[in-house]
C-alpha cells in the first residue's frame, strides 16, 4: 500500500474513524457523525481514544494499533507472508485486520467488512497441518490469513460452525470472526507442560469464582493444544470490543511489564479511568484486586498489561475480561519472578503480601477491610477448590493451597519447586 493511503476502521461493523499519515506517525479522524451522537470523550474504541472532532496525534494512537498485531517472532513470520516491513503497520494492518481483538477491523478504504466474510470448512489433516507447522504456517493455497491477535505466541485462529452438532473446524476468510485460538506447546519453551498447566490454572480460577477464559486441551498430530474459546465472540459469531491494558493506557506493548515502583502504579491508572465508565466502580476495582491477587497466588510471572484486558460495550460501559493466559510459571520455572506489575511498589512475586495487596487497593480509592476480607475470601476459595490436573502436575494444587495459607498468614507466598 501507498505510505500515506488511508485505512478504514470499523467498529461492530459500523465505519468510525480514518487512520491516516504513515506508519510512524498514524492519526485517528473520528468521523463527524459518530462524535455528534455520542458526544465528546466518549470511549468507544479505546480509553486512550476518546471521542473528539479534531484529530488525534500522538504515541497512544500509534500504540493502539500497532497492539492489534502479534509481536516479536510472529509478526516477523506475518509480515515476510505478506512481503512488507514488520514496523508497517498500517500495511500489516491492511493485510490481517478484517480480524482483530474486539470488534474492531482495520480495513483499506473501499473494502466493506460485511461483504466477502466467510467460513471455510477444513478437513482434519488440514487443521493438523496447520497447527503442527507453526510457528510458520501451512495453509492450503486459498486459506489467505487476513485475521491479528496480539501477544508472542504462535497460534492459529479458527471458528466453529454456526450449525449445529457440526464439530468442525473452519478458517475465518476476508473478516469472518475467528470464535477459536489454537495454542500449541512452544517448540522452544523453558517451561515443561506450560499450557496444560494454563488450562488447569484457568480451571482454578473459575472454580474460586473469578470469570476466565474456558479451554480445552486436544491433540493435534505430534502436537498437544490448549484450544481457548474467544470471550471476545458471541455463540452466533458477533464481536464483543475490548482492549488490553497497554492500549487502555496508551502505552506500547513493549512496555507491558510494569517495572516502576513509583505512585500511582498501572492498576491505579487503569482502575481510575477504566471504573467510573463501569456499571459498579466499587465492582470492578474488587474485581480486578481478586484478579491481581490470583496471579501472585498461582505464581503467574506473565501477568503483563497486555494479559489484562477491558470489554467496552458498545454504550461505552466498561467491564474487566475474563482472565487469560494464566499460568504458574514460577511454580514450573523458578527464574520467572517478575509479577507483571508493581503491587505497592513491589514488582517481585516472592516479595509480595496480602499487605501488599491490600495498600494498593487503598491506593484506587477502596475501603482497606473490604479489599483483605475479599483477597482472603479468593485465597480461602483457590486453596480449597477441586479442580482435575495432569499427573505431571500433580503437585500444583497442593502447592497453591501451601502459598494460599502463607499469604494469609501475612507472609510472602515462596512455596516453590
Amino acid at each position: 500500500m501507498r505510505r500515506n493511503e488511508r485505512l478504514a476502521v470499523w467498529l461492530h461493523g459500523r465505519r468510525i474513524a480514518w487512520l491516516t499519515g504513515t506508519s510512524l506517525r498514524p492519526r485517528l479522524e473520528y468521523l463527524p457523525d459518530l462524535v455528534a451522537e455520542y458526544g465528546a470523550g466518549a470511549a468507544l474504541l479505546s480509553l486512550s481514544l476518546p471521542l473528539q472532532s479534531k484529530a488525534i496525534n500522538g504515541p497512544a494512537v500509534l500504540n493502539f494499533f500497532d497492539g492489534l498485531l502479534p509481536e516479536g517472532q510472529v509478526r516477523a513470520h506475518l509480515a515476510d507472508l505478506h512481503g512488507v516491513a514488520s514496523t508497517d503497520i498500517k500495511a500489516l494492518l491492511a493485510a490481517v485486520g478484517a480480524d482483530c481483538a474486539g470488534a474492531v477491523q482495520v480495513l483499506p478504504d473501499g473494502v466493506d467488512p460485511e461483504e466477502g466474510g466467510e467460513l471455510l470448512p477444513m478437513t482434519e489433516q488440514e487443521v493438523v497441518a496447520a497447527v503442527e507447522s507453526l510457528p510458520t504456517w501451512d495453509l492450503p493455497e486459498d486459506f489467505a490469513i487476513t485475521t491479528s491477535l496480539g501477544g508472542v505466541q504462535s497460534k492459529v485462529l479458527l471458528s466453529s460452525s454456526l450449525s449445529p452438532g457440526d464439530s468442525g473446524w473452519y478458517w475465518p476468510a476476508r473478516g469472518a470472526a475467528s470464535t477459536h485460538i489454537i495454542k500449541p506447546d512452544p517448540l522452544d519453551s523453558p517451561i515443561p507442560d506450560l499450557l496444560a498447566a494454563e488450562h488447569w490454572a484457568l480451571e482454578l480460577a473459575r472454580a474460586a469464582g473469578l470469570r476466565a477464559a474456558r479451554t480445552r486441551m486436544e491433540t493435534f498430530g505430534t502436537r498437544d493444544a490448549l484450544v481457548v474459546e474467544r470471550y471476545d465472540r458471541t455463540e452466533d459469531h458477533k464481536r464483543i470490543h475490548q482492549e488490553d491494558f497497554t492500549q487502555a493506557l496508551g502505552i506500547a506493548s513493549a512496555a507491558k511489564y510494569d517495572q516502576s515502583t513509583a505512585a500511582p502504579s498501572r492498576l491505579a491508572q487503569v482502575a481510575a479511568i477504566a471504573s467510573p465508565r463501569s456499571r459498579n466502580a466499587a465492582a470492578f476495582k474488587s474485581e480486578l484486586l481478586k484478579a491481581v491477587a490470583f496471579n501472585v497466588l498461582i505464581g503467574n510471572g506473565d501477568a503483563h498489561s497486555k494479559n489484562y484486558s477491558v470489554l467496552i460495550r458498545e454504550t461505552g460501559e466498561v467491564q474487566l475480561a475474563p482472565l487469560y493466559d494464566v499460568a504458574p510459571t514460577l511454580l514450573l520455572h523458578a527464574r520467572s519472578s517478575n509479577a507483571g506489575h508493581s503491587v505497592a511498589g513491589q514488582a517481585r512475586l516472592n516479595y509480595i503480601t496480602l499487605d501488599h495487596l491490600v495498600r494498593e487497593a487503598g491506593s484506587w480509592g477502596m475501603d482497606v477491610d473490604e479489599a483483605r476480607s475479599g483477597v482472603t475470601g479468593l485465597l480461602v476459595a483457590a486453596a480449597g477448590a477441586h479442580t482435575s490436573v495432569p499427573e505431571r502436575l500433580a503437585h500444583l494444587p497442593a502447592l497453591v493451597a501451601a502459598r494460599a495459607e502463607d499469604l494469609i498468614a501475612g507472609s510472602t507466598a515462596r512455596r516453590q519447586l
